[in-house]
């Protein structure tokens, strides 16, 4: 079951995204390292893990590709362990929103597209409340990744993955 979900966010992901879907395009290189992801540690041992750049920084990432891990995210954590930033990945491009409900700390929030230009960026403040009693934060139009980082600690440009050295 993992493989079939892997191999159809890998052809969804790059025929959705509107990028180019040659290997070694931008929005194939994205969608092979949410892919090729390895198991994460903790605190996020039920998750994968990634590196990748944004800008001019390596950052190693935490993936959250399934509903219910997109869900989860950073509730109820206060730290990152020894991950930079927590990758939101999806299948198409979409505009949902977050919500910080019982997150205990700000954090920071760039969405990108399948290309991994940015979007939008914002900064979200902690809220102890239920999802109806906390802000929702969107991004100003459709996107298929999303990175998160404690607040101040996001690097600012475009999301790639790294060329394989």
């Amino acid at each position: 079951m993992v493989a079939l979900n892997v191999a159809v966010f890998a052809a969804v992901a790059i025929l959705a995204g509107g990028g180019d879907p040659s290997p070694g395009s931008p929005a194939a290189r994205l969608a092979d390292a949410v892919v090729n992801a390895a198991p994460a540690d903790d605190p996020f041992s039920e998750l994968t893990e990634t590196r990748l750049k944004i800008g001019k920084s390596r950052v190693n990432a935490v993936v959250t590709d399934e509903p219910g891990e997109r869900s989860q995210g950073m509730r109820e954590r206060e730290t990152m362990g020894d991950y930079d930033v927590m990758l939101f990945a999806y299948t198409e491009p979409t505009t949902t929103s977050f919500t910080m409900s019982t997150v205990p700390v700000a954090l920071d929030i760039s969405w990108y597209d399948a290309d991994g230009r940015l979007v939008s960026r914002t900064r979200m403040e902690p809220c102890a409340g239920t999802e109806d009693e906390c802000l929702l934060y969107a991004a100003v139009g459709p996107f298929q990744y999303a990175v998160e980082a404690l607040a101040g600690e996001l690097p600012r440009g475009r999301l790639r993955a790294p060329r394989l050295e």
